[in-house]
């Protein structure tokens, strides 16, 4: 929308105040101006409709300019009078389906008089074209007060209806510069605005001009808003007491009736700003902080008191963990175990149940191994390889929280060095105190070529054959991780520890070396990365086996990156750094293959 400030000098004097004054006072406190524009000594401002969407007393001049009157504490002009012939009928007719007032004048007109000089240069400067004289000037009356109207002119008179439409018709017809206005709720009261500066003006012009006729239907008047809130309202929700007479006085200034009672202030707002704008005592606050200035208000330095965030339990810890991280289902089993499953696992259950769901299932499970293989065995019927978990209470030497693991697969070292990964995982993200992986002593369900006892309290293996036929699992192998949550302990806090992002970019190599099954990866993953000091990190690319590869060894591959300090590496520096870690891996039992 834009407006023009010759044309809000009409109504309320501006002396001294610039167009940025001006446009940056009306973008703080009312509406936001983009932008102005000089022309033929007039400044034109931009004001972006959206944000004046909620007011549609300000699509206007003499809207904006009783803002700036408020703003600047400045008398306002006020719109003309003119007497209007009684009402008489046959001019026009209101439809209470579209309607909430129809106004009209019947006026004599002589078609031939010009638009005068200031009315054709004001509308030009906002961008409308000139045509004729009444077009004109319901043209300029829409773009002063914001209350559209319609001219329907014969060879001796001219007809101005000026409707007040209900909001949700005027959403429903062609977008245009009325229906915006109409669209956005007027208040009945404005036409009589309208129709009295179209005629000031049209007699201003046409001196012979006159009003033969008027006809008035008023359907729903807009009822002014009554809002009542407590001063101690006003207070909390702006920061600072206001004196009751600058309240007092803003509100007037704005055309509301207000009244202090006791520590009650009583509101009437005006009928512009009644149409759904000034409705709730929260708007009330709005009116007063905007008025009296949103950087006028006092910004008290935040006070910020951290406290530590509430740790999550560590089952619930672990169940995210291998959820979200390791990509595992979680189940959930029965707190009893089927008795051929608890002696193929050679597990002991002293506790039994007065009334069993089976005859073979009254002990309560001491591990959740045995149940997990029941799943198993129950899902291996529909795919053939996945990971369950499940986190419960088992009763070993009293109730514990166990957390038990289980992957199933065709490849039993694929699996074991995938559920070793998960058990490390748990120990990273759980953020556990002195995970051990390195003891060799299982239970009996485990396989002794491929176990890890977990220090301080859990296993790390295959499962034996003899205990997957007895859970009816015939194919592939399964590896489980079972930890007693228990005996676990982790850190008060987690260690963030900050590591600068290099500016230069890294370069990495694959090594591929050969190394008996005594020497762990471990091992192979500290040697490489303290052999020079340009290694960043070292990951595990893979494992290799065949008959050309000795007996009890295997083909490691790991990747090597190199982090520059300085420069960027140059072919020789890697190269160097690359013969530093194959001496170290080669001293430490893996030679390059």
């Amino acid at each position: 929308m834009k407006i023009s400030r010759d044309w809000l000098t009409d109504y309320v004097p501006l002396p001294g105040r610039s167009p940025d004054q001006l446009a940056h006072e009306l973008t703080l406190k009312t509406v936001e101006v983009e932008g102005y524009d000089v022309i033929d000594d007039d400044v034109v401002f931009e004001i972006d409709n959206k944000s004046l969407t909620h007011r549609p007393d300000l699509w206007g001049h003499y809207g904006i300019a009783r803002e700036l009157s408020v703003l600047y504490g400045l008398p306002m002009t006020p719109l003309p009078r003119v007497a209007r012939p009684p009402n008489t009928t046959g001019l026009t007719l209101a439809d209470p389906a579209w309607h909430r007032r129809m106004l009209a004048l019947q006026c004599t007109v002589d078609s031939s008089v010009p638009t005068p000089a200031f009315v054709r240069d004001r509308l030009r400067r906002i961008g409308e074209p000139s045509r004729d004289l009444c077009a004109d000037l319901s043209a300029y009356v829409m773009y002063a007060v914001g209350q559209p109207s319609d001219v329907r002119a014969s060879s001796a008179s001219v007809v101005l209806e000026i409707p007040t439409l209900l909001p949700s018709r005027a959403r429903r017809s062609a977008r245009t510069e009325a229906s915006v206005r109409q669209e956005k709720g007027l208040d009945t009261q404005r036409a009589d605005q309208a129709a009295d500066l179209f005629l000031h003006l049209l007699t201003e012009a046409d001196p012979s001009a006159a009003a033969l006729g008027v006809e008035d239907i008023l359907l729903a008047a807009t009822r002014r808003a009554e809002i009542k809130i407590s001063l101690a309202e006003i207070e909390r929700r702006i920061g600072i007491r206001l004196p009751p007479d600058e309240i007092l006085r803003i509100l007037r200034d704005l055309g509301c009736t207000a009244e202090i009672t006791g520590e009650l202030l009583r509101v009437v707002a005006p009928s512009w700003r009644s149409t759904g704008d000034l409705s709730l005592p929260v708007d009330i606050v709005e009116e007063l902080a905007r008025i009296h200035g949103f950087d006028a208000l006092p910004a008290p330095r935040p006070v910020v008191q951290l406290a530590p965030r509430p740790r999550l339990p560590l089952n619930r810890q672990v169940r995210e963990v291998l959820a979200a991280r390791g990509g595992a289902t979680e189940v959930l089993t029965y707190p009893w175990s089927a008795d051929h499953l608890l002696a193929a696992c050679g597990l002991d259950a002293d506790l039994t149940i007065d009334h069993p769901p089976a005859p073979d299932r009254a002990r309560l499970r001491p591990s959740v191994i045995p149940n997990l293989l029941e799943a198993a065995a129950a899902n291996l019927r529909y795919y053939d390889e996945f990971s369950l978990f499940e986190v419960g209470t088992v009763f070993a030497a009293g109730e514990r929280t166990s957390a038990g693991i289980l992957l199933a697969g065709p490849d039993g070292a694929d699996l074991f060095r995938r559920a070793k990964g998960l058990a490390e995982l748990i120990r990273r993200y759980c953020h556990l105190i002195a995970l051990d992986l390195s003891g060799t002593p299982g239970p009996a369900w485990t396989d002794p070529s491929a176990r890890l006892a977990i220090r301080p309290a859990g296993t790390l293996a295959l499962v034996r054959p003899a205990v997957l036929r007895a859970a009816g699992i015939d194919r592939g192998a399964i590896a489980c991780v079972e930890l007693d949550l228990d005996a676990l302990r982790t850190h008060p806090s987690r260690e963030n520890r900050y590591t600068p992002v290099g500016d230069l970019p890294e370069s990495d190599f694959d090594l591929s070396v050969l190394a008996a099954d005594t020497v762990p990866w471990s091992l192979v993953a500290e040697t490489a990365t303290q052999a020079h000091a340009l290694v960043q990190r070292v990951a595990y690319v893979g494992e290799y086996r065949d008959s050309r590869i000795p007996a009890d060894h295997r083909s490691l591959t790991l990747r090597v990156t190199l982090r520059p300090r300085s420069a960027t590496l140059t072919a020789g520096e890697i190269a160097a750094a690359r013969s530093e870690v194959l001496a170290a891996l080669e001293r430490a039992g893996a030679r390059l293959r």
